[in-house]
């Protein structure tokens, strides 16, 4: 039974009890493997809408051995421009890409894509058109980048291995088409922050279609990272002592929340308990 002292930790640290083994298709990646887009999702995820640049999920999840399968979502993101920020030096420190597979609609929804029409989830709510979207420059693109730790680094640093793979396509309704309707299953660690610019045309926090869908399909992330400034969804408990994170280049911090609602297989067996301290 996982409980938690009175000392204040860091949020991947905490999660560190939850480890899971680098899937064997990671770990056994080469160069022009054969690899599913299923075998994307076989083991834990985690899930970033809306997500940028910014490399927080990859460092918790990694940092702490609990995810070794990142997912990434952002329509304003050029593929060009996402490419040369992988080619940066250090765009992810300790890390180097081994490999690069290529993805088609095919490929990701092999049974074909599933209708998603936001009346109804959210009545009166109309998607605009993503091509006219504040930001949108390309049409869709999904890849899969197999990043590998550098000589230098240990264990301590992050995981040998793992998996990036960025889309650019709809936070929203990548989630209904993946987790809700194909793969049937849940990300094991999602960020959550609502951006207040109006890139998006909806909120991911509490209230928007995202929160509709997570309630009506029942796949709801194991434990979420969520800005202090967006709102969790219902059913979610606020981990208490835990060092929130903290990003240099914006004023923002993200505490962890744990789902109430998961099952315990989702925490390795072990099912979190807030012992009131």
């Amino acid at each position: 039974m996982a409980t938690l002292a009175n000392a204040r930790i860091d949020i991947a640290e905490y999660l560190s009890q939850y480890r899971e083994d680098i899937p064997q298709w990671i770990k056994g990646y080469g160069s022009g493997a054969k690899i599913a887009f299923s075998d994307i999702l076989s083991g834990r995820v985690g899930y970033y809408p809306g997500s940028g640049f910014d490399g927080t999920l990859i460092k918790v999840g990694n940092k702490s051995h609990t995810v070794h399968s990142f997912l990434y979502v952002d329509y304003g993101i050029s593929k060009e421009d996402m490419i040369d920020h992988l080619s940066e030096p250090n765009s992810i420190l300790g890390y180097h890409s081994i490999g690069r597979i290529e993805w088609d609609k095919s490929d990701i929804l092999p049974n074909g894509e599933h209708p998603f029409d936001i009346s109804h989830y959210k009545q009166q709510h109309r998607r605009p058109s993503l091509s006219n979207t504040v930001g949108f420059r390309e049409i869709p693109y999904c890849f899969t980048e197999i990043m590998e730790r550098d000589a230098e680094y240990d264990d301590s640093w992050g995981a040998e291995r793992f998996a990036l793979t960025l889309f650019c396509a709809d936070g929203i309704e990548t989630y209904h088409q993946l987790f809700y309707k194909e793969y049937h299953k849940a990300p094991w660690l999602f960020l959550l922050q609502d951006h207040g610019f109006g890139l998006n045309y909806d909120k991911f926090g509490q209230g928007g279609i995202l929160d509709v869908i997570i309630k009506r399909s029942d796949i709801r992330p194991a434990f979420v990272l969520c800005d202090r400034y967006t709102k969790i969804w219902g059913n979610y408990q606020l981990i208490p002592n835990l060092n929130p994170i903290s990003r240099p280049d914006i004023k923002d911090e993200r505490e962890l929340y744990v789902s109430l609602l998961s099952p315990s297989s989702l925490f390795g067996g072990l099912m979190y308990q807030y012992n009131g301290n």
